[in-house]
């Protein structure tokens, strides 16, 4: 069994890997944007479109709707996102790239990998994917424990 300060020690890492701020390696957007944009992406994605609304976007993030209101908002302004109206339900608002926001996301991704690639040849290959393995296996552990599955 852990004892009380390796329990804390492990807890402050875990809440330190979750408030890593990888905005420098970023250039067209903030952190938070550039989550948001890869998020629309990946509903974009997805067959059922029924998801990439503010609320979907909220979801997939875990993050409040009001927050993502604002960061779309903030996106819409550069250009980068676009809102439609739902042609079937009015009252659903559908969120998409644009050309400018997909090209501006690959460029992000581009730049994020070339740092990802330095970490890994940094720690090596066997122990980032061995990190990997058990951080799911943790999440799926925590997750039980809440009783809560926040995978949706």
């Amino acid at each position: 069994m852990l004892e009380y300060d390796e329990r804390l020690d492990f807890l402050t890492t875990f809440h330190s890997l979750a408030h890593l701020n990888f905005s420098p390696v970023l250039s067209q957007t903030s952190q938070g944007e550039f989550f948001v944009l890869a998020a629309i992406r990946k509903l974009e994605k997805l067959e059922t479109k029924k998801n990439n609304g503010i609320s979907g976007i909220a979801d997939s993030l875990h993050v409040s709707s009001p927050a993502i209101s604002r960061t779309i908002t903030s996106l819409e302004n550069k250009g980068l996102v676009q809102r439609n109206i739902d042609r079937l339900n009015r009252r659903n608002t559908r969120v998409q790239l644009t050309a400018l926001g997909d090209e501006v996301l690959n460029n992000e991704c581009d730049m994020l990998c070339k740092f990802m690639s330095n970490v890994v040849n940094r720690m090596g290959e066997d122990k980032i994917k061995e990190l990997f393995r058990l951080s799911n296996e943790l999440i799926e552990n925590v997750e039980k424990e809440l009783g809560n599955d926040l995978t949706h």
